[in-house]
């Protein structure tokens, strides 16, 4: 009895230390540059924070693989991804290098890029935030960048669009009536002026040789009585 729990714990051992083994060999394997579902990531900390930038060493590491197992997590909806499915290789000074996500329930083949694709991009600003960078400047070289969120506006355009002609409108409205109004307080006045000036004209007298002359009307024609007088006598016979 004894015997075969200790062979059965030996053939136990021995599975596991073949399976580490294998494990040991297949890491290299799945994280190469151009591998199967493996993605080149750069990162230009420098040119982003400036003065601010920090250097790249082996917490970053720690953390960009949390966050991508963060990312798989979230988007599979499984808890079984762990930071250790996250190998990153050919990492150099200039901050690149190659990931891969392998799979938990084998650890020997790796998840499907199309299904990494998709919780990087699901989760690309959690990502970013979480280094400080943007899209430019974290770039995961095989998946195109995500659009930002259009800013929203206060108002919505179309009710701008309609408050400023409706502005107008109203303004123009306000110029016409002004100018009626206007005008015909003009017109109002004219004839009031004309009959005044008239009414001054007739008034008007001139004096001639120290006789009151009125206005001649110019159509029936009028006579002084003084001259016509003079005529009389000219006439007058001897």
């Amino acid at each position: 009895m004894l015997a075969q729990r200790w062979l059965g714990e030996l053939l136990l051992g021995g599975l596991l230390l073949a399976s580490a083994w294998v494990t040991t060999i297949a890491y290299p394997e799945l994280c190469q540059p151009d591998a199967q579902n493996a993605f080149k990531v750069r990162l230009s900390i420098k040119t982003a924070l400036k003065e601010n930038a920090y250097s790249w060493d082996a917490t970053e590491e720690y953390l960009f693989k949390a966050m991508l197992a963060f990312a798989v997590r979230r988007y599979l909806n499984q808890e079984t991804t762990q930071i250790s499915n996250v190998l990153l290789c050919n990492v150099t000074s200039r901050v690149s290098f190659w990931f891969v996500v392998t799979d938990s329930s084998t650890n020997i083949t790796t998840i499907p890029r199309s299904d990494v694709e998709a919780a990087i991009r699901m989760n690309r600003n959690r990502i970013n935030n979480a280094f400080l960078l943007t899209d430019d400047t974290l770039q995961f070289l095989e998946i195109p960048s995500t659009l930002a969120p259009p800013v929203e506006q206060p108002l919505p355009t179309w009710l701008i669009i309609f408050g400023i002609i409706l502005g107008i409108t109203v303004i123009g409205i306000i110029l016409v009536v002004s100018s009626g109004i206007y005008h015909r307080k003009r017109h109002n006045t004219n004839p009031e002026e004309t009959e005044d000036l008239d009414d001054k004209c007739e008034a008007a007298i001139t004096m001639e040789n120290r006789i009151p002359c009125h206005i001649l009307d110019l159509k029936a024609g009028q006579i002084n009585g003084v001259y016509a007088a003079a005529d009389d006598e000219r006439f007058t016979p001897f």
